[in-house]
């Protein structure tokens, strides 16, 4: 099987993702209802949020600068976050394409070795993840409730039986331990596959990207950023509530419920969390007693305003990394 052939599996596999939970979400959906809060939507909070998603693109540049700066490879600021942006824009047609086409467009802009950009994303990634367990660990408590009436809630409407939801969280659970003790016991079969290889390439880029940071000049801005891109995730989530009468009166700590519930769609393999985001906040809405066609209304308007702002950010930093690479060869050939 070709590269290209792959890819292209790949590529319509996650669509079919994105197509069931597209269909989950829209299958009981009021057309008409919909249109209309599209119509009568406080349009300036949505605009607010796509501020917001924009400020975290720069955000993440100017961090990811500080980690390449040990490396002795710094990067020019606006290239870094051109980059980022590019990684986005990549993401929403090929899910997890961006991480490689950030580091590529680095490469191009400011000749930094590939290698050692995946490295600081990979470490990147492993904070941001653990930031993000703290915050579901966060909802937890506050929300403990909700939570575990979402969870009940989805396994319901899939099943079309409440009371023998526990059958498939038992049947997952078993699903994943096997799934484990399969890898353990084919460990020596594994470690032969080329997959295996990349694993360890990744863990030897991590472990250099770790030593960066352990060497970054400014933590405090370092850590600084990280809590800024993630109170503008929260934000410009938050602020859309304001959007919609259905939704105005949810209070932050159950904003921080549906950041977290939006996460998970958007952690689904779909381009560009397209179907998953809106299937599990409306789930997530529900269960705030927000009626379904408030809740798919609510879930478009935030992936809607940050697809946009994705799309408009992605391609002006497409012309601008094209410029600077044009730049760049004339210099060299001069």
């Amino acid at each position: 099987m070709t590269q290209t052939l792959k890819k292209v599996l790949r590529y319509l596999l996650f669509s079919a993702i994105g197509a069931v939970f597209l269909y989950l979400a829209l299958r009981n959906t009021d057309f008409k209802k919909l249109a209309y809060d599209f119509a009568n939507a406080d349009y300036g909070y949505v605009i607010a949020s796509m501020v917001m998603g924009y400020l975290a693109f720069i955000s993440r540049g100017i961090r990811w600068n500080l980690l390449l700066a040990p490396l002795g490879k710094k990067a020019n600021t606006w290239n870094a976050i051109h980059a980022i942006s590019i990684g986005y824009l990549a993401n929403v047609a090929v899910p997890r394409a961006g991480e490689v086409a950030r580091c590529t467009s680095l490469k191009s802009t400011d000749d930094i070795p590939v290698n050692r950009l995946i490295g600081t994303v990979v470490l990147e990634r492993a904070i941001d993840g653990l930031l993000l367990l703290s915050l579901m660990l966060l909802t937890v408590i506050l929300e403990l409730e909700n939570f575990l009436s979402f969870f009940d809630e989805a396994f319901a409407r899939n099943q079309g039986d409440s009371g023998n939801s526990w059958i498939w969280k038992a049947a997952l659970a078993l699903v994943f331990l096997g799934g484990i003790l399969v890898l353990y016991l084919m460990r020596e079969r594994f470690q032969a596959l080329p997959i295996y290889a990349k694993v360890r390439e990744f863990w030897s880029g991590f472990k250099e990207g770790f030593k960066s940071l352990s060497q970054v000049e400014n933590k405090v801005a370092f850590f600084g950023h990280t809590l800024f891109i993630w109170a503008m995730y929260y934000l410009m989530i938050y602020v859309v509530v304001f959007a919609l009468p259905a939704t105005e009166n949810i209070d932050p700590s159950s904003g921080l419920f549906i950041m977290i519930v939006g996460g998970l769609g958007m952690v689904v393999p779909s381009p560009g969390g397209i179907g998953s985001y809106h299937y599990l906040v409306m789930l997530g809405l529900g269960v705030l007693g927000v009626a379904n066609a408030d809740g798919v209304s609510f879930a478009t308007l935030v992936h809607g305003g940050q697809f946009v702002m994705t799309l408009i950010a992605g391609f002006i930093a497409v012309f601008f990394v094209y410029r600077a690479r044009k730049k760049n060869k004339i210099s060299n050939e001069a």
